[in-house]
């Protein structure tokens, strides 16, 4: 009977140096799961030492990026091997493997420029929203195909895409939204708060909108929906409230 790919691979490693090297094997083989096709190209595992995973990559720009990504990559780690990868440290240089060319031909300056303006922005942007920005810029510089998440950013054909889509039904990221939209703290990081804040924000909007009609009617109920705007406008403070409620709500001010 064959042997199965998963059972060869712990066993070969085993025998090649033991239970920590075969922990090494398999977190270095994993790099590419975690990190992405697109990024695994421009990037390599070279070792993993006392938990912190080193990672050789082919630019400044591709390790700029990374380096956005970190907390991700790490909880996507911790996820595979609870308590291994602790750190993770991007170091620039050449690939031993070449990345492989994009199937259209492009303008490597225009590129450049496009990714180099990108992380300019998200330099500038909050810290929460810092990690969606930076993915534009890696759309921009690969070209990845799709348009972006509507929530973190990352160019995919299917949207959300599938980390967001997975987040989104986390009863974890569900609690931690509702803590948000409470006006209390979280813990949260990267696609996990994005998509904790999207859900705060889809919660917050639909509940102003069941309430408003009833507002309209009794003024009693106001101050709910005054209460409601208020956590919104704090939450979201670039944004507008929705038309009608901003208009009830004024004329009580």
């Amino acid at each position: 009977m064959p042997w199965r790919l998963k059972e060869v691979i712990p066993e070969a490693l085993k025998k090649a140096g033991g239970k920590e090297k075969l922990k090494r094997g398999l977190v270095l083989a994993a790099w590419r799961e975690v990190v992405g096709r697109e990024l695994a190209q421009l990037s390599e595992p070279l070792a993993l030492e006392e938990g912190t995973l080193t990672v050789r990559v082919a630019d400044p720009v591709t390790a700029h990026q990374l380096t956005y990504s970190r907390l991700a990559l790490l909880r996507r780690y911790e996820e595979r091997f609870p308590g291994v990868v602790k750190e993770i440290r991007f170091v620039v240089g050449p690939l031993e493997k070449e990345p492989e060319a994009p199937k259209t031909p492009e303008n490597p300056e225009r590129l450049l420029w496009a990714s180099r303006r990108a992380l300019e922005l998200a330099e500038k942007a909050p810290l929460e929203l810092r990690e969606k920005v930076a993915r534009a810029a890696l759309a921009l510089l690969q070209k990845d195909r799709g348009e972006p998440c509507p929530i973190c950013g990352s160019p995919s054909p299917k949207h959300p895409c599938p980390t967001c889509r997975r987040l989104l039904e986390s009863p974890w990221v569900r609690k931690e939204a509702e803590h948000l939209k409470r006006g209390r703290p979280t813990g949260l990081e990267g696609e996990a708060l994005l998509v904790a804040r999207h859900l705060a924000r889809q919660s917050l909007l639909s509940e102003m909108e069941a309430l408003y009609p009833q507002a309209l009617r009794d003024e009693s109920l106001r101050p709910l929906l005054r209460d409601l705007a208020q956590r919104f406008r704090t939450l979201f403070p670039g944004e507008t409230l929705p038309e009608a409620v901003r208009s009830l709500l004024s004329k009580e001010a």
